[in-house]
């Protein structure tokens, strides 16, 4: 979706790309956090992550009719930001949560 001309979904008010974007990066760095429990495995998916959304700014730029955006980069790591806010909560455990869920119900 990121490489396409036409990316397919927006939110047709002011900013509405960046809310996009800060979402995303919130899931994805959630996900990430999930996997990575460790406080410095953690660090290195939020590099990781961030690395990512500069490398799509710069796939972009390559990519006419779409252009780079710093502020799309920063929209990116607000939202791992705010996924790594979220991990200090009992967001932090739904992945393992769902899981166990899976094994127990596949038991039965």
């Amino acid at each position: 979706m990121a490489l396409r001309p036409d990316p397919g979904i927006t939110l047709d008010f002011p900013y509405g790309d960046k809310l996009l974007h800060a979402t995303t990066f919130t899931c994805l760095m959630g996900w990430w956090g999930n996997v990575y429990r460790e406080r410095h495995a953690r660090g290195w998916a939020a590099w990781g992550c961030l690395a990512f959304g500069i490398f799509i700014e710069f796939a972009q730029w390559l990519c006419p009719p779409r252009d780079a955006d710093v502020f799309d980069v920063l929209a990116d790591g607000i939202g791992i930001l705010l996924a790594l806010l979220l991990l200090r909560t009992a967001l932090a455990n739904v992945l393992a949560s769902v899981e166990s869920w899976s094994m127990r119900w596949r038991r039965h």
